[in-house]
């Protein structure tokens, strides 16, 4: 399950952002790359912004099953999503749906991997996927029109070390560092400062 979850993780998602930013920059899509940061950098600060909110003042919703919206879910809803849409780009229809289709199965992967653990219920990852999906349309909007991106065998070959230090940090690092203990005292010091909690 860690590994599953791991997809989500931002010690996984971060590194493969940035070589993704790279990759776009170095098939000439800027416009796409810049567009692509935009969305993971909103993405985190989007499920950071719920997780402090949840965790300012202990607050939780009962009603709803959540006390912290799962960042994993939404990371990897957010970077899957964007992937595919990227690779979509220019490709007939049964293309595209087979991206997006890969996609939602990897970021529900994410989200069941981190309700498997016990780490998140099942609402709290729900919120984690709406956050990603929010980005992966923001990504959307910003992109510009969908342009096919050619990687050639030789391309692939290049960046094979890359991915195998990606594969390498998904099975050492995924789901070994969490930062809900940091953002459950800052939060909480906010709380404080700012008097929210009565």
């Amino acid at each position: 399950m860690d590994l599953l979850s791991g997809l989500g993780d931002v010690a996984v998602v971060g590194p493969a952002s940035a070589a993704l930013f790279v990759g776009l920059l170095w098939l000439g899509a800027r416009r796409q790359a810049a567009a692509f940061a935009v969305a993971i950098a909103a993405a985190m600060t989007l499920a950071l912004a719920a997780k402090m909110t949840f965790a300012a003042c202990g607050f939780a919703a009962p009603r709803f099953d959540i006390e912290s919206p799962s960042g994993h879910a939404a990371l990897g809803a957010a970077f899957w999503g964007c992937v595919a849409t990227a690779l979509a780009g220019g490709r007939r229809l049964g293309e595209r749906l087979a991206l997006y289709a890969a996609a939602a199965c990897l970021a529900l992967t994410v989200a069941y991997g981190r309700v498997a653990l016990g780490a998140h219920t099942v609402a709290e990852v729900i919120c984690g996927l709406v956050i990603g999906a929010v980005a992966t349309a923001l990504f959307v909007a910003l992109r510009g029109p969908p342009r096919r991106l050619t990687v050639t065998p030789q391309m692939l070959a290049r960046a094979s070390p890359i991915a195998v230090l990606l594969a390498l940090d998904l099975a050492l690092f995924a789901d070994r560092w969490t930062a809900e203990p940091l953002i459950d005292r800052i939060a909480a010091a906010i709380g404080v400062a700012l008097r929210l909690c009565s």
